[in-house]
């Protein structure tokens, strides 16, 4: 499965230069210009932040199509420890900040198409970080077999690429031959013991399949896989899931909230929620899945709507309720730090951000928020979060704010950091340096240049982005492709490292 595509030499090369501006060095002559004790330089690690409040690009990365598909939607960015991602149908490929380039194809068999993927994201497996990654795939028939769907779930190695685990759910069973899955939802993780739960979209081109959604439940550690028919997940934590189910079509009156046991797929408790004609999942939290539920009150002649925070180890729920409209709510996404908190946006379908909210994870309950109605705030569109930082845009400015309060973040001029450390906010450069003396990335040397190259930036171009995806070690963002990528990229992956 694992794919290398630079060596060795090339990524001691990365390393020097994605080190350069952190004040510290291999082998520095003392002060007073006496030789050093050691003619042979070792390798410093990687300064991290926690959180990162402040980047510089290192790398700008072109991807293009090998098989002619159109991956425009189906691109995703990630950032797993020292690794940057990304994610298309066709497998995922890590950047290494210490290491190496790796791929990883969703599937090796040609017969295999694969419609959809999560975005891969960080998990503990075995006391490690790891990659979590699930597809949905249809296996063509052979002979006069036909095809099948199969959801596949993957935990790698962010360092080398390697798969540590595989596991795959056939649904042959579960919707009968000729029938497979579309599209997922947003997925739902546990990072401390790296399961996995998701839901997908049915897809039965003949009309047989009994069920138009279900889900399914993997756990690396068992390395096995539960399939939950008529449910889309939402969250999961030990082993437990809570998800929605319902017609979620106008005036329909079963939408539920369901608790089920993940291993053997077993419902254990059902609350309806008779106000909702449309319920769905729009992320996972560490303690609570979160589900945003509209309907339409004909008397007196309004949209009601609520995001539910559902305790995914009782299947308890908060119903947080939002003021009522004329207008049909927008689009909702929420996203997590997996700690403490979680942050909600809506927004148009042109990306025009409506309101922010804040949640306390540890009680599923609303803390802070506002709408595009304030008199002295923007609302922004969030795009990640990390460790108590929300990472975003107001007015085409990238913008940080507390997660806990909402409130603005204002990154200082960032220190440099002692190698591998975890600098406090404010402290001051160890060697006097600023972070202006830093190595600009078009002086690294670069490699791979029909990828852009660690190290070569040619193909970045206007105001820095805020991130996709980030960690302790730096972020990762997509930006379009410019006049001078080449042929057939669809996206350009941006590699920035954390210096504050």
């Amino acid at each position: 499965m694992l794919r290398p595509l630079i060596t060795a030499t090339v990524a001691a090369v990365l390393l020097a230069g994605c080190n350069s501006g952190d004040g510290k060095s291999a082998e520095q002559a003392p002060a007073d210009g006496t030789p050093s004790a050691s003619s042979t330089p070792t390798t410093p690690e990687l300064a991290t932040f926690d959180p990162p409040k402040a980047f510089t690009a290192v790398s700008a990365l072109a991807q293009s199509s090998t098989d002619g598909t159109n991956n425009a939607f189906n691109i995703r960015a990630g950032m797993v420890g020292p690794t940057a991602l990304y994610a298309l149908r066709r497998g995922l490929t890590g950047y290494t900040l210490s290491e190496n380039t790796w791929e990883v194809p969703s599937s090796d068999d040609p017969t295999t198409a694969t419609s959809d993927f999560t975005e891969p994201v960080p998990v503990q497996l075995d006391g490690k970080e790891v990659i979590a990654v699930a597809y949905a795939q249809t296996v063509q028939g052979s002979g006069t077999q036909k095809s099948h769907g199969q959801v596949k779930v993957q935990w790698i190695d962010p360092a080398d690429g390697k798969v540590l685990v595989e596991v795959v759910a056939d649904l042959s069973a579960l919707l009968g031959p000729g029938n497979g899955v579309h599209r997922f939802s947003p997925a739902a993780y546990d990072a401390a013991t790296g399961q996995i739960a998701v839901g997908v979209d049915v897809q039965s081109p003949d009309r047989t399949a009994k069920i138009n959604e279900l889900s399914v439940f993997a756990d690396p550690v068992t390395k096995k896989a539960t399939t939950i028919p008529s449910v889309t997940a939402g969250g999961v934590r030990d082993g437990m899931v809570v998800g929605a189910k319902g017609d979620n079509v106008e005036h329909a009156t079963n939408a539920a909230i369901v608790h089920v046991d993940g291993v053997t797929g077993t419902v254990k408790k059902t609350i309806p929620v008779p106000t909702a004609h449309y319920l769905f999942p729009v992320g996972s939290g560490g303690k609570h899945g979160y589900f945003v539920g509209n309907g339409y009150q004909k008397n007196p002649g309004h949209h009601v709507s609520s995001i539910y925070a559902v305790d995914i180890a009782t299947g308890s729920v908060v119903d947080n309720k939002f003021p009522n409209s004329e207008q049909r709510p927008e689009a909702t996404s929420c996203f997590s730090d997996h700690v403490s908190s979680v942050v909600c946006h809506r927004a148009t379908a042109m990306s025009q951000p409506l309101l922010v909210t804040g949640f306390d994870d540890t009680t599923g309950k609303k803390v802070w928020g506002y709408d595009a109605t304030a008199a002295n705030r923007v609302v922004p569109l969030v795009t990640a979060i990390y460790n108590g930082v929300v990472y975003g845009y107001a007015d085409q400015q990238a913008v940080l704010l507390d997660a806990k309060t909402g409130q603005d973040i204002v990154a200082a001029p960032s220190a440099t950091p002692s190698d591998g450390s975890t600098p406090s906010d404010g402290e001051s450069p160890s060697d006097g340096e600023s972070p202006g003396d830093a190595t600009s990335p078009s002086d690294i040397p670069t490699s791979l240049p029909s990828r852009g190259g660690w190290g070569d930036t040619s193909l970045l171009y206007g105001q820095p982005k805020s991130p996709d995806m980030v960690s302790k070690y730096g972020s990762a963002y997509l930006q379009d492709t410019a006049n001078n990528a080449p042929p057939g990229t669809e996206k350009i992956l941006v590699v920035q490292k954390a210096i504050g």
